[in-house]
């Protein structure tokens, strides 16, 4: 049967739907980008291995004897991803300690 214009009837909800269809693809593009960013750019491997020699991260295929970092030293990169975050959360206690020190400084100045 053909169907006419004033039998359709008007979906409120359909609008809200492919927008977030559209979100989940986007998100679905930036996650693909992501995981090529930590790929290595000769092997395609996940980047597993940090070398201190070149201060880089590397896969275990570039690690091994014989590859372009042959006879560097290396480290976990999860081990060296731990002191960083370290390093970071011990600098941002000290920015707080200083941000208050500074502030007590000001309040004591508007005395």
């Amino acid at each position: 049967a053909p169907l006419q214009l004033r039998e359709l009837v008007n979906c409120r909800w359909a609008e809200e739907v492919t927008q977030q269809l559209d979100t989940l693809q986007l998100c679905n593009l930036n996650k693909h980008e992501e995981n090529e960013k930590d790929k290595c750019e000769n092997h395609h491997e996940k980047l597993s291995v940090f070398c201190w020699t070149c201060k880089k991260c590397i896969c275990h295929q570039c690690a091994l004897p014989g590859g372009m970092h042959g006879g560097h030293t290396f480290k976990p990169l999860a081990e060296i991803y731990e002191q960083h975050v370290t390093k970071v959360n011990e600098e941002v206690a000290k920015l707080r300690r200083r941000l208050m020190e500074l502030i007590s400084l000001v309040q004591e100045v508007v005395r």
